[in-house]
């Protein structure tokens, strides 16, 4: 009898912590789009990232050209960059682009595997724009747009 009101308890407590935040999965944490600090690319409004990222632009005003760089499916940054940017889900995103790569109107961002390499990249190649963790962020790269 007092192990099944213990169990109760544990149950309630569980249930009240995961219902208000706590004990479930942690917040991720603020995902940057990033370029060269040379590049000519100002600051970006949440509808061009959108677009940028989703292949509708392929330029940005003081860039002619952009070669997106993205990160692996695995990486916790792509899932978190996916839905606060482009408003979809990592499976939708995915879809998004096999479709588009079937019908030729877009190509996809070169995937790297981790906010390193993505950093590292971007770092070295003028027209490059990518996206990262904010904590990965230093003065090799500039921070064009920061995901709500």
């Amino acid at each position: 009898m007092k192990m099944r009101k213990n169990s109760r308890a544990l149950i309630a407590g569980a249930l009240v912590l995961l219902a208000t935040g706590f004990g479930g999965s942690a917040a991720l944490a603020e995902v940057v789009i990033i370029a060269h600090p040379a590049s000519g690319a100002a600051e970006l409004d949440a509808a061009t990232a959108k677009k940028l990222f989703l292949g509708k632009i392929t330029s940005l005003p003081g860039m002619d050209s952009v070669a997106l760089i993205g990160q692996a499916d695995s990486s916790a940054t792509k899932a978190e960059f996916t839905e606060k940017v482009t408003d979809k889900e990592l499976s939708k995103y995915k879809a998004y682009w096999s479709k588009m790569i079937f019908s030729g109107k877009a190509v996809p961002p070169k995937e790297l595997a981790s906010d390193t390499e993505v950093k590292a990249y971007v770092a070295g190649h003028a027209d490059a724009v990518g996206y990262v963790d904010a904590a990965s962020v230093d003065d090799s790269v500039k921070v064009l747009f920061r995901a709500p």
